[in-house]
């Protein structure tokens, strides 16, 4: 009998620019992927400004995860933090994801368990980047590694929600990644995105084997009509590169998707008027990326 262990995607959403929707996508294609595949999914908040973590949980609830030491800050090194402008190295393991993660939803009676967990992000990672102690960096990068290492024998999909930015935590999701899904907006700039991170994993940073590529358009007007994002949507369709890459559903521009401060949660799980449209779009999404990844 062979001892391989089965491969598990780790989904680095990533685009060098800003308000792409990376945020929007990591909760709720991956929660319905989670639901439709029945795969245990976890979400990893590796934004400092934990925008991910803010629209699933409660501030109560989040500063508690916060108060018990229970956020991705973790699985970078050893507790209690020692503040912004040091680093705690540590040859101990990492914790593992459970102790660190939330469980949202799970299918009740699966063996083994099949949750859908988040990793709550947390700011104080932003000292990563005010940093040049590059031994203290490698630890923390390893340390990382190996907490997802151990993810991948609880879980069948890892998310990572990534800053916009070639930033140090940049560096350790595309390590570990072995895809990256890039969201794009139907404008040049989100392409411009696209065509910079492409250049950094494959002409800039040292990493072997190279994570594949996978955009996902989302945004598009819901309307018929507008010339200059007809004419972006068939550029990148057309892209001798990127054509290719690029999924054949994309996300139209919803206000169900978007961020309320009157609603914590999955939007997805909203009960609004439009509500069954949209979920047949995600689902449409969901389905054909668990493709890509291998996911059955």
């Amino acid at each position: 009998m062979s001892d391989k262990k089965p491969f598990v995607p780790v989904v680095a959403v990533l685009n060098m620019k800003g308000g792409v929707g990376k945020t929007t996508i990591s909760a709720n294609v991956f929660r319905v992927l989670f639901e439709r595949k029945r795969v245990g999914t976890l979400l990893i908040d590796l934004d400092p400004q934990f925008n991910l973590s803010q629209a699933l949980h409660t501030r109560e609830a989040y500063d508690a995860l916060k108060d018990a030491g229970k956020t991705v800050a973790a699985a970078m090194e050893p507790t209690p933090d020692v503040g912004l402008f040091e680093i705690k190295t540590s040859d101990q393991p990492p914790p593992s994801p459970a102790s660190l993660s939330h469980t949202f939803y799970h299918f009740k009676g699966a063996k083994p368990e099949k949750n859908l967990d988040l990793v709550a992000g947390d700011f104080s990672m932003v000292k990563y980047s005010l940093m040049d102690d590059s031994a203290k960096l490698k630890k923390v990068r390893n340390r990382f590694s190996k907490f997802i290492d151990g993810a991948k024998n609880d879980y069948q999909v890892i998310c990572l929600d990534c800053n916009p930015s070639s930033s140090f935590l940049t560096m350790c999701a595309l390590e570990v990644c072995t895809h990256i899904l890039v969201p794009v907006r139907p404008d040049r700039y989100s392409i411009l995105g696209l065509e910079v991170l492409w250049k950094f994993v494959h002409e800039i940073i040292p990493i072997t084997p190279k994570p594949e590529f996978i955009v996902l358009l989302n945004g598009l007007p819901r309307s018929v009509g507008g010339t200059n994002v007809g004419i972006v949507e068939a550029e990148l369709r057309g892209h001798n590169l990127f054509g290719v890459k690029t999924l054949a559903n994309s996300l139209r521009h919803s206000g169900v998707l978007e961020a309320k401060a009157d609603y914590t949660g999955f939007a997805t799980d909203k009960k609004v008027p439009w509500s069954a449209a949209l979920m047949k779009e995600v689902s449409a999404v969901a389905d054909e990326l668990a493709g890509k990844l291998g996911v059955k």
